[in-house]
């Protein structure tokens, strides 16, 4: 005779079996994490980092850019990246002595569209062959476009070349070019060394 008790509570111990590892496995499939569609929080940011400096070089070495920041943050789906305390020099390419210094406390700039935007307490130097020919901005709320090498603005300006001062508001500059519109309100004073 075929003891059915025994052969009753095995076959009750199998089937147990195989449904909790079909459970097992449909809950670690349910729970496992894809990273790549890990969704963030939209107000909070992706990355951060402190005391960042980068350089951009041409092809035979020379630096081109160079880009110090006290600290930067990405949100999730933004291609700005937030700076604080932004300093970007720009050198120029035939001589590799710095041509540009710019200045902020605060902006952000597009990576997608080659864009920036620079907010508080903004100071670029134009710089000469002497001291007293670099030409200083100062202005707030800055645009950048790098694709027409245009920086502007809608807020007062004012630039200093030695002990000449212009006055006015609104301003574009042509950083290729070197030239310097002022757009509204303007002062001039003038002094000859």
């Amino acid at each position: 005779m075929v003891n059915l008790r025994n052969h009753s509570s095995r076959v009750f111990n199998i089937i147990t079996a195989v449904i909790l590892t079909a459970l097992c496995l449909l809950l670690a499939q349910l729970t496992k994490i894809n990273f790549h569609k890990l969704e963030l929080p939209k107000d909070k940011p992706e990355f951060s980092a402190t005391g960042i400096s980068a350089s951009v070089y041409e092809s035979d070495g020379d630096t081109l850019y160079y880009v110090v920041a006290e600290s930067a943050l990405q949100f999730p789906d933004d291609d700005k990246i937030h700076f604080s305390n932004l300093t970007f020099k720009a050198y120029d390419k035939t001589t590799n002595l710095l041509a540009q210094k710019l200045t902020s406390a605060n902006g952000w700039i597009d990576t997608k569209n080659s864009t920036a935007f620079l907010a508080d307490a903004v100071n670029m130097v134009n710089i000469a062959s002497t001291e007293n020919k670099n030409i200083i901005l100062d202005t707030s709320n800055v645009s950048i476009d790098t694709a027409s090498k245009l920086i502007s603005t809608k807020e007062n300006i004012k630039a200093t070349q030695g002990n000449s001062i212009l006055t006015g508001s609104g301003a574009k500059f042509n950083y290729e070019s070197q030239f310097l519109t002022i757009e509204s309100r303007v002062k001039i004073i003038y002094v000859t060394n």
